[in-house]
């Protein structure tokens, strides 16, 4: 009962935040071409967890007060992430987000392209916007500047992955934590930087995010496999349908034996998989014991971020970090 009350409130401040986030980027947003406009805003209006800026706020608010000061940061770490999101789909030819139609259908890929770049330009004017020195507004726009190169990397990978059969899960944890981690680990950066941490601390924050942005991608890959796809906004079986490296496939891969191993392989090989192809693929990743393998390191990763929050004074932010990272392995979407 205790947990589920910590939950609904972690739950609420988090719908707080969002509402501050989305209300500040759709404000600020240039509106001077409408279609530009509107599909730059399409995932904002759709909703979202606004994770991203919940860690900067919160990082933030374990050494310091008045976090509103800071919003503009924070909402230029989630449209940068936006123009992630907008650009990865084009590149996976993924047809849903968030329940609404990905922008590049919506409009059409050269718009949607526009709307990414637009994005990712913006997020540098909203750091102008900040009520903090101008020195460490420089040294945010630097790391959104490094960030932004490391989610290139990691879709680089990403995309040489789905033509290699041979993707080792070092390989891919080196992926995820450039195309997924790194935004979580520039986030906790960011707050406590804002905040003026000692280095000391601004280093477990980063250990925080990179922690929990790993885990958060290999709790993404579960559900994008056994997930429901209401809840999840994106179409199940989708990773292995484009032949995506996931912890999960790669354990699959290393650990079946054959004849299940041989089947699997075959079914990534072909180009155009049906949902009996996609059914199948999933038992024989079942079969291997790859989701209790990934569920066991989730649980190590979580449990290493929350350790790392230790050296900072008790308080209500530490304390849904903290809470945040222990739930995470029980989201559903």
């Amino acid at each position: 009962m205790k947990n589920l009350e910590e939950l609904n409130i972690i739950k609420k401040n988090f719908e707080e935040i969002a509402k501050k986030i989305d209300k500040f980027i759709l404000k600020n947003l240039s509106k001077n071409v409408l279609n530009l406009l509107n599909s730059s805003q399409h995932y904002i209006i759709a909703g979202g967890k606004r994770l991203r800026p919940f860690f900067i706020l919160k990082s933030y608010s374990l050494l310091a007060e008045n976090s509103e000061r800071i919003i503009p940061a924070a909402a230029a770490v989630e449209i940068l992430h936006t123009f992630s999101l907008i650009h990865d789909d084009i590149m996976d030819k993924d047809l849903f987000r968030r329940n609404v139609p990905t922008v590049h259908i919506k409009w059409n890929e050269s718009l949607a392209i526009l709307a990414g770049d637009f994005l990712l330009s913006q997020a540098f004017v909203f750091v102008d916007q900040a009520k903090i020195p101008q020195e460490i507004k420089y040294n945010i726009m630097l790391e959104l500047g490094r960030v932004s190169s490391k989610l290139c990397e990691g879709q680089a990978l990403d995309i040489v992955f789905e033509e290699r059969v041979d993707v080792s899960i070092e390989e891919y944890m080196k992926m995820i934590e450039l195309k997924t981690a790194a935004l979580f680990k520039t986030s906790t950066y960011i707050g406590g930087l804002c905040a003026n941490a000692s280095d000391s601390q601004i280093e477990a924050l980063k250990e925080f995010g990179n922690k929990f942005g790993i885990g958060f991608q290999i709790i993404d890959d579960i559900l994008g496999l056994i997930g429901e796809e209401i809840e999840f906004g994106k179409p199940i079986g989708s990773d292995l349908r484009e032949g995506k490296k996931t912890y999960l496939l790669l354990y699959a891969l290393e650990h079946l034996k054959d004849p299940e191993k041989s089947k699997l392989i075959t079914i990534l090989a072909k180009k155009d998989k049906n949902m009996e192809d996609i059914s199948k693929g999933i038992d024989l990743i079942k079969h291997s014991g790859a989701f209790e393998s990934a569920k066991k390191l989730v649980k190590n990763l979580l449990d290493e971020a929350i350790s790392k929050l230790e050296v900072f004074p008790d308080s209500e932010a530490k304390k849904e970090l903290q809470q945040l990272a222990k739930f995470s392995i029980q989201r559903t979407h």
